[in-house]
């Protein structure tokens, strides 16, 4: 077969989308012109379009050395460049096609491109303009430049302009979407897509929204359609990971994951929701493996010092758990979950290293006066008994634990709920669920008759009880200040609360003489005492006195295992008293 008929067979299959059987007949043809540069340029083209932009730099900078004053081959040369992170080299070899070809308007958007890319705003601003002026029928560089400004008016009226250019909705959809506008967000990436239906970016966009909305099914194939137009795609595989992820399905996450930091080693991303996946596996060591490969990629992201922390803290290394745990806490001190970690591996430590326990925390609350964590810690840790923060701290506290509540005790093997509810029986008429927590007291006295009123000070709690659609009445706040409302009910309910109360006198107090059903922890203190647990413990022989002394006679007490903590049991007692 001839030069000419390879060639145009070639160019079929290549227009057509066939890039292998294309490549081969170019390479067939090279065989015998090595240095014919259209057939470079579009084998450059192939390798681009398969997203292998190393192979495709070479392959155009052989077509430019053959055809230096063809300027189609520096613009694809720069494309290749920009798309490989080369952007200086991008923007030499677009200067040099402009050079070549000052009408080339492409050029000038791609370079504000870049230009932005790099954060010189100017400069890509006047390059915008640049492309615009050549052609007033040009809508890029016009979308470019009203996104630079986030002009969401230059924007709209870009879109009666242009009805059929994408760029102006998929921006519209972007500003929306980043501003909490997911409605809006939609409409406009539908439009988008309608108009470039094959664009993958826009599919990633639609898959961002679709997951805001909880419509995770839409979301995932939308990633997935991502992934067809962009194989390369790290971001659409990441998304896809970790919707696998969330449905349970590890094994097809960490392909995912896998592929995604085979494309691109440095994506964050990757690193740290795959080494959350590995930690939720309790594959620890290969978690902490990635964790660490994101520490190095970002030192500075406070978030995965904390995660990595807590792997560490799973393997009993306390103290280099603690040294990042505080690295995220400098760097975020106003995030609770940190400083809720930061106590528990304080505690941890405590139980090993007493002393060097107590030498972190007196640093830590000179560092930090007015956190409740750290308060409590010192507290804990140097016998004190009460403290002014409790609300905060227990509020603060609930708030955290309020997704995962059930699970952990779920874990601990807690049976306070079911044993108080053997104590005292059914209940006919009103009980009000002191602390109510998730609702698991409710679910556990639900029965006909029983008029459920739960009282906690967590609102993130209370949301949780609330679903559970048992509860005639559920309100937010604080215990001792409830009470001073002076309820009535037929019995008031306090499965352990008292934990995080310590002098519990004003409660009895303010329900006395109405009968009460609650629990604690035992302790041999004359009356109470806050344990190296952040939980406060009770003397029997005190909480029975203090029963009487607010007129209760008729008092039932039963010695119990409360909890495990640390795969030991705790001792404590449920209480009955009317």
């Amino acid at each position: 077969m001839s030069y000419d008929l390879l060639f145009q067979q070639a160019l079929r299959l290549h227009e057509s989308g066939h890039f292998d059987e294309a490549e081969q007949i170019y390479r067939q043809i090279l065989e015998t012109a090595p240095d014919n540069p259209d057939v470079l340029n579009l084998l450059g083209l192939i390798a681009q379009a398969k997203g292998i932009h190393n192979q495709a730099v070479e392959l155009f900078y052989k077509a430019v050395r053959q055809a230096p004053r063809h300027a189609p081959f520096y613009f694809n040369l720069a494309l290749s460049l920009n798309a490989w992170g080369k952007y200086q080299e991008a923007l030499d070899n677009y200067e040099k096609a402009l050079k070549l070809s000052p009408e080339l308007k492409e050029a000038f958007n791609n370079i504000g491109n870049i230009y932005k890319k790099l954060g010189s705003r100017q400069k890509a601003a006047d390059n915008y303009r640049k492309a615009a002026a050549l052609d007033d029928n040009y809508a890029e560089p016009r979308a470019n430049l009203a996104m630079l400004d986030r002009d969401q008016t230059a924007l709209e009226e870009l879109t009666r302009r242009f009805p059929d250019d994408a760029l102006s909705f998929y921006f519209l959809a972007i500003i929306n979407y980043e501003n909490g506008e997911t409605d809006k967000a939609g409409k406009y990436a539908e439009q988008a897509d309608r108009l470039s239906p094959c664009n993958d970016s826009i599919k990633l966009l639609s898959g961002l929204i679709f997951l805001k909305q909880n419509q995770t099914t839409k979301a995932k194939i939308c990633f997935e359609k991502a992934l067809i137009y962009n194989p390369l795609s790290t971001e659409a595989h990441i998304n896809l990971a970790n919707i696998e992820t969330n449905l349970g399905d590890f094994e097809t996450a960490e392909q995912h994951y896998l592929r995604a930091l085979d494309i691109d080693p440095s994506a964050l991303d990757a690193h740290i929701n795959y080494a959350d996946m590995l930690y939720r596996q309790k594959r620890l060591h290969e978690a902490l493996e990635e964790y660490r490969k994101a520490v190095i990629l970002n030192p500075g992201v406070p978030e995965i010092s904390n995660n990595l922390a807590l792997i560490l803290k799973d393997l009993g290394e306390y103290e280099e758990a603690l040294g990042l745990l505080f690295n995220a806490l400098l760097k975020r001190p106003q995030q609770e979950e940190f400083s809720i970690n930061t106590a528990e591996t304080l505690t941890a430590l405590f139980r090993q290293k007493p002393d060097d326990a107590r030498k972190i925390a007196a640093k830590w609350i000179a560092f930090a006066p007015e956190n409740p964590f750290a308060r409590r810690v010192n507290a804990a840790f140097n016998g004190g008994t009460d403290l002014e923060n409790n609300q905060i701290y227990a509020e603060k506290l609930f708030d955290h634990f309020a997704d995962n509540y059930e699970l952990v005790l779920k874990n601990i093997d807690y049976g306070v709920v079911r044993s108080l509810r053997d104590l005292t029986g059914n209940v006919e008429g009103t009980l009000v669920d002191l602390g109510c927590g998730t609702g698991l007291a409710g679910e556990a006295y639900q029965a006909p008759g029983a008029r459920l009123i739960g009282v906690d000070i967590s609102e993130k709690m209370l949301q949780k009880a609330s679903e559970k659609e048992i509860y005639e009445k559920l309100i937010k706040s604080d215990i001792a200040e409830y009470l001073k409302t002076k309820p009535r009910a037929d019995l008031f309910l306090a499965a352990d609360v008292f934990a995080y109360l310590g002098n519990i006198e004003p409660v009895i107090k303010a329900v006395a003489p109405q009968k009460i059903a609650f629990s604690t922890e035992n302790s041999a203190a004359p009356e109470y005492t806050l344990t190296s647990s952040g939980r406060f413990a009770h003397n029997p022989a005190y909480i029975e006195n203090l029963l009487h002394t607010h007129g209760y006679a008729d008092i039932t007490k039963t010695t119990t295992t409360l909890r495990l903590e640390n795969g030991r049991p705790v001792d404590g007692t449920l209480w009955l008293a009317q």
